[in-house]
């Protein structure tokens, strides 16, 4: 009988467990990446198109979507230690399993990537902010990401510079919860300047021009279709 009321109370205990809010997600951004060498650093841009797959959790049920925009961003590294730190941006507007508009915009950073020295390939880990609008309401999402990308060649528009094409494989996965503002619509442009103290990441270690670009993206609904200028 003992062990009756035990696993009762295991199979109790297990329905009562709550799923978190969360997003989990695949970015895939493809495009060209342009690049700069003095000595042994390097510095370089990316610019291109964003497609986005993934789910949210919000109040236990799983909602499912695919969603699409653009991404950009910057990185350097040094060629001697083959570490590169990248900064990105993107905006991706779609709609989810029920036929329900969905935008997620944000941005990541790639600390410590490894580029490999034979080929043009790179990946890494770091962590990603994003303001989701779904369902008349405005959510945040913090977490880890993982990136992974490759190219190759092509002939550069600067001849100063070297140029590849190829793609940036990215994934997401962090807690969601309602902004802070109670989740309504409209959001107040101002609390651009409030969500420098919320990233996950030292605000300094970003380009000025990109920064600006993510705490406008982060506060307000952009044009996904092509950027965000």
């Amino acid at each position: 009988m003992r062990a009756i009321w035990i696993m009762l109370a295991i199979v109790m205990a297990g329905c009562s467990t709550a799923l978190a809010d969360s997003l989990t997600g695949q970015g895939i951004a493809t495009g060209n990446a342009v690049l700069w060498f003095s000595g042994t650093n390097a510095t370089g841009t990316f610019d291109g198109t964003f497609a986005l797959t993934g789910h949210l959790v919000i109040a236990d049920e799983v909602i499912a979507f695919t969603a699409s925009g653009w991404a950009r961003g910057s990185g350097s590294g040094n060629t001697s230690t083959m570490d590169i730190d990248a900064w990105a941006t993107f905006a991706a507007s779609g709609l989810t399993v029920n036929g329900e508009e969905i935008v997620v915009q944000g941005g990541l950073t790639l600390s410590g990537l490894s580029a490999g020295a034979s080929d043009s390939s790179s990946s890494g880990t770091g962590d990603f902010v994003a303001t989701i609008f779904y369902g008349g309401q405005i959510y945040t999402a913090q977490g880890s990401a993982a990136g992974f990308a490759s190219g190759s060649f092509v002939i550069p528009a600067d001849p100063l510079s070297m140029e590849l094409a190829g793609e940036g494989v990215f994934e997401l996965s962090g807690e969601l919860a309602l902004d802070p503002l109670e989740g309504e619509l409209p959001v107040d442009p101002t609390i651009a300047a409030s969500a420098v103290e919320a990233l996950p990441w030292a605000p300094e270690g970003w380009p000025e021009d990109l920064l600006a670009e993510l705490l406008d993206i982060l506060s307000r609904i952009v044009d996904s279709s092509t950027s965000s200028e």
